[in-house]
């Protein structure tokens, strides 16, 4: 059963989560399918970084992302600014993520959305898909991606087979961040791991990404 993948719709909690999550999915059907990707938070209080805006649109592009296709929630013409990092949990952090999902999804009219994977430990992620698992209707495929430093719990139902090549562009895309770049987690030899363990989920000799599937409608 293949999934329709002509608007994707990528939430991402904080700038890198979707490159980690996503990154070799979206390089993989790069001019094939639009991308919006929306961004809710950055780290200029947390880590006092001052250029998440530019590294973000970097990243993005990478991965055949066009800038202009790229937002952080403050920049969607709803009066709202950037969650805190770590409190996104709050009732008022919960209603903003609900009114900026809805306020993309009615505006672009998605296939597939990409969230966190739902039981990730960092609290942000957990409260954005808790959202959007929440709330959201309609035809709309609601998949849970994992990032590596977050994730214990993931329990993937659909694998997208990927080459190397997507690998490389999406290491590419997450070390787009200068002013966050000594993980070890950030190097491409551990993505490649991660992919081919994946790809061993899936039952083949390869490369995958994995993801959790919270709704999936067959028309």
């Amino acid at each position: 059963m293949n999934i329709t993948m002509r608007r994707v719709l990528c939430l991402s909690p904080h700038p890198d989560d979707t490159e980690f999550g996503v990154g070799a999915t979206l390089h993989r059907f790069k001019g094939k399918v639009d991308v919006r990707l929306v961004v809710f938070s950055d780290r200029s209080k947390t880590r006092s970084e001052k250029h998440n805006d530019r590294d973000q649109v970097a990243a993005a592009a990478k991965l055949g992302i066009p800038a202009g296709n790229v937002k952080f929630i403050d920049q969607l013409g709803l009066k709202v600014d950037r969650l805190p990092v770590r409190f996104f949990g709050t009732e008022e952090a919960r209603d903003i993520i609900r009114r900026v999902v809805a306020h993309a999804v009615k505006e672009f009219d998605p296939d597939v959305i990409f969230a966190p994977a739902a039981h990730e430990t960092m609290q942000d992620h957990q409260a954005v898909t808790e959202e959007v698992v929440r709330v959201q209707r309609g035809r709309a495929a609601i998949l849970g991606y994992e990032t590596p430093k977050h994730n214990r719990l993931m329990n993937p139902g659909t694998f997208v087979k990927v080459s190397e090549a997507d690998i490389a562009a999406k290491a590419a895309a997450v070390n787009s961040y200068t002013e966050f770049t000594t993980r070890y987690y950030f190097e491409e030899r551990m993505l490649d791991a991660l992919a081919r363990v994946r790809g061993m989920d899936a039952g083949f000799h390869g490369l995958a990404e994995a993801f959790e599937v919270y709704r999936l409608v067959v028309a």
